[in-house]
């Protein structure tokens, strides 16, 4: 209680103080307890191993443990339903994917959650072009594969992420884009469905090199090429689809932290600072560019919204063209 006796102004101070105090009080109090960074597909993908490298900087920045938990299914819908229904204290993020944020909203006629209403993006992580990576038994050149499809057609397979995925989005968008039919083969995760490419039960998936260059190395499957407008510096011999004819054609994905909408906007910020200095760490930047992905940070929240509204704009009409709905 402020005294009576004290001049106008001079209480008004205190006033202040008191509740910029109590307020910096209940934010420490509402981020004592551990982290939990939900990543909304299984284990293996290029986005559980970013997650994990982030919470391990994230973590020492924070001053507290952050733990990842794996919710995958339905395209990534589960774990990002998961972080809308927690509570809004900062203890709950999620790591984003295009998957989540742009094309479960032109795939889903009625998703649990508003992606603009439910959701606050803390901060950008990165963009990764992708590559198709075929069984090892299988065509050798991109023109092979071309050939092969189009004279069987709906009997080529291709394995993703989970239905609505960014894996299975961007293979529709290559079958339209070069005019033949695939099968479209859904996992639990891309990790999933690249252990089944490189027993050979699928042809074709959609992946990151960081997964599937290593097996590549191995002689378990075969790379046979990357989005992109030009080579990446970490696999400088795979041609890009635009070098093999397909100039109009994308594959790419991108990341961010997210977090349920009513977050104070200090919690937001503090997330956010531990998240920009995570990606300016050489570790996590090498780990990117062997990767072949492109950090997209230092961001502010306000920029990774805008992103993600654009990102939107650019690809659910054309999502919705395809004429994949679900329920």
């Amino acid at each position: 209680m402020s005294d009576p006796r004290m001049p106008r102004p001079t209480r008004r101070t205190a006033l202040a103080w008191t509740a910029a105090l109590l307020g910096s009080a209940g934010v420490q109090a509402q981020v004592s307890k551990p982290h939990r960074l939900v990543v909304a597909f299984g284990p293996g993908s290029f986005n559980d191993i970013a997650a994990r490298e982030l919470a391990r900087y994230m973590g020492e920045t924070l001053g507290r443990t952050v733990i990842v938990e794996n919710k995958p299914g339905a395209g990534g819908m589960i774990g990002t339903e998961a972080v809308v229904k927690s509570a809004p204290d900062g203890s709950t993020i999620g790591l984003g994917t295009s998957s989540q944020l742009v094309m479960n909203v032109a795939l889903y006629r009625n998703l649990p959650f508003d992606v603009e209403r439910d959701l606050r993006l803390i901060g950008l992580v990165g963009r990764t072009p992708l590559v198709l990576a075929g069984k090892a038994a299988g065509p050798r050149t991109l023109d092979e594969l071309l050939a092969q499809a189009g004279a069987n057609p709906g009997r080529v397979t291709y394995g993703s992420a989970g239905i609505g995925s960014i894996s299975h989005i961007v293979g529709e968008a290559f079958a339209h884009a070069a005019g033949v039919k695939l099968s479209h083969v859904p996992y639990k995760g891309n990790g999933p469905a690249l252990a089944d490419l490189s027993g050979g039960h699928v042809d074709l998936l959609f992946d990151g090199l960081a997964t599937s260059a290593p097996l590549a190395e191995q002689g378990r499957v075969r790379l046979l090429a990357i989005a992109g407008t030009q080579r990446s510096a970490a696999a400088p011999r795979l041609a890009t689809f635009a070098e093999q004819g397909l100039r109009d054609y994308e594959a790419y994905t991108w990341n961010c932290l997210f977090a349920p909408a009513g977050t104070p906007p200090a919690l937001i910020a503090q997330l956010n600072r531990a998240l920009n200095a995570a990606l300016a760490q050489p570790a996590i930047r090498e780990r990117f560019t062997q990767a072949g992905a492109e950090v997209l940070g230092p961001s502010t929240p306000e920029q990774a919204e805008a992103f993600g509204r654009r990102e939107r704009e650019r690809w659910v009409p054309f999502v919705r063209s395809l004429k994949i709905q679900l329920d």
